[in-house]
């Protein structure tokens, strides 16, 4: 068991690693797009767990007493069951639970297997470890392994099939875990007609206000985020000579935008082009051009507007009408969209 142990414990900290940067991506996604899910921390925690494990199983290997074989087997546990649980859209999160579940069965045998061995123990008895193989498989498998009773065939045999068994209920209870919040409009009690009626109406408004077309001098607002408005689209004789480009109209887009409530992150809230794709009147898409303006967009805290910004561009064809879609990320990495069609004068 000492090499075991040793393989063990070397494999848990080069695999802390590979989890740890699996889930601060997973981390990334899930801020992105602001689902609630917790598998981003929850793989960092287990990768904490696997680190700390595996420290503690190759520095206590050679030990006779069982603190060290014991203390790694409750960090492998640790990060079974919170990995297993928490996984969500994290999916190899599951495998690696499985893992260190794994991990945590070969340290317990090995800081049992000499001393519980007592046939008439009542916990060698078949009927008990059957009956905790179905109830609750890690405890189930470890006594089936600590026992004499089985051939090592039937160990493997019931192994694999009650640990998959476990691992796909902790699927489950991650399922259960990420949807905690969700509500089934259908379990609505008949008494809460008015309420469902409101909140289907107030659904109804947020869906036309999400697909409603803006103008010009039309304020786009996202409540508790931002207010945006694009005042003119301007055409400008202004040309670079440096620049590789001809277009057919070269117009600069003056806009003004509001901070309601979108904290500081890197920096504080700054539109720009690249929150914005610009199409022309046949539907090719506009590039930023490099022409003279008398405003830029700045870094703007909570409760202070930014009047005036400039962003010019290159239209590949003459235009009367162009459109805009605008794409700017509120608190929590959330996106929030939206379209203004406006004149060229």
């Amino acid at each position: 068991m000492k090499t075991a142990k040793l393989v063990i414990g070397i494999i848990s900290m080069v695999l802390s690693v590979f989890v740890l940067f699996q889930s601060c991506a997973a981390g990334i996604v899930n801020s992105i797009e602001a689902n609630g899910q917790l598998s981003g921390s929850a793989g960092m925690i287990v990768a904490g767990c696997l680190i700390i494990a595996g420290i503690v199983g190759v520095a206590t290997r050679n030990s006779t007493r069982k603190g060290g074989t014991l203390t790694a087997a409750g960090f492998y546990l640790a990060a079974a069951l919170l990995g297993g649980t928490l996984a969500g859209n994290y999916t190899d999160l599951y495998f690696w639970a499985f893992l260190s579940w794994a991990f945590a069965a070969v340290f317990i045998v090995d800081g049992f297997y000499d001393d519980v061995w007592e046939e008439n123990r009542w916990w060698q008895q078949a009927w008990l470890i059957t009956l905790a193989l179905i109830v609750f498989p890690p405890a189930g498998i470890v006594l089936l392994w600590i026992s004499r009773r089985f051939t090592v065939a039937p160990k493997i045999i019931s192994t694999v099939i009650f640990a998959l068994g476990f691992l796909i209920i902790l699927g489950n209870m991650g399922g259960f875990f990420t949807n905690a919040n969700s509500v089934d409009s259908n379990a609505l009690p008949a008494d809460n007609s008015a309420t469902s009626t409101s909140n289907s109406s107030q659904s109804s408004t947020k869906a036309a206000t999400e697909n409603k077309v803006y103008g010009p001098g039309e304020t786009w607002t996202v409540d508790g985020q931002f207010a945006l408005t694009f005042t003119a689209a301007s055409l400008t004789d202004d040309r670079n000579q440096f620049s590789d480009q001809n277009p057919a109209q070269v117009v600069i887009l003056t806009y003004d935008y509001e901070n309601l409530g979108v904290e500081k992150n890197v920096m504080d809230l700054y539109i720009s082009s690249s929150n914005f794709k610009v199409i022309d009147g046949t539907g090719v898409m506009a590039a930023t051009y490099p022409a003279s303006t008398t405003g830029n967009p700045q870094q703007t805290p909570i409760g202070a507007r930014c009047v005036g910004a400039q962003q010019a561009y290159g239209l590949a064809n003459a235009s009367g009408e162009i459109t805009v879609q605008v794409e700017v990320y509120g608190n929590n990495y959330k996106n929030y969209q939206a379209s203004f069609k406006l004149p060229v004068s």
